[in-house]
């Protein structure tokens, strides 16, 4: 499919899809950036996944305006557990819902910034799965306490989100 654009209150969300080459029907997946937004890895991520079988949109959350401008309003929305961003994620599940080919079950893909984002809209969001993915920093900080935030390199639902212990091993 390639760059498409989905409407969210009264402006088009970018966002990269990839189709399976497999026959429908498929899953879906949102795909959520790292820092850096809409980059040639995150689509060839994207790519990855629709090989993987799953129907596959990356929203480009950093549209709204110059990047650290959205990166504090991603922040501002994340801490707030609401907001724009989440607008923006809500209408790319129903719209991956409304593909005719999609089976209607949405998981949610995060990479750093994007997989804590992911692991927040797994419980309530309408996500029937959130796998979260870190980079780097996890090699030098295993249980990610550096980022200031627990280890969550796990699947919601497999186990419960427990700060207070090393979840991967």
């Amino acid at each position: 499919m390639g760059d498409v654009k989905i409407p969210v209150n009264s402006v088009d969300l970018p966002a990269f899809v990839s189709v399976p080459e497999q026959p429908a029907p498929w899953p879906g997946v949102v795909v959520l950036h790292d820092v850096a937004g809409m980059s040639e890895d995150l689509r060839n991520q994207t790519r990855w996944l629709a090989k993987a079988g799953f129907l596959a949109a990356a929203p480009n959350l950093l549209f709204r305006g110059g990047k650290m401008k959205c990166l504090f309003a991603l922040a501002r929305d994340l801490k707030a557990r609401q907001g724009p961003t989440y607008d923006d994620v809500e209408a790319v599940r129903a719209w991956l819902i409304k593909q005719p080919e999609c089976t209607g079950k949405i998981g949610v893909i995060g990479f750093c910034m994007g997989g804590g984002f992911a692991l927040l809209l797994a419980p309530e969001h309408g996500f029937g799965a959130a796998s979260v993915n870190y980079g780097g920093p996890a090699a030098r900080c295993p249980d990610l306490s550096c980022a200031g935030m627990p280890d969550r390199r796990q699947l919601w639902g497999q186990r419960p989100l427990d700060p207070g212990r090393g979840a991967a091993a």
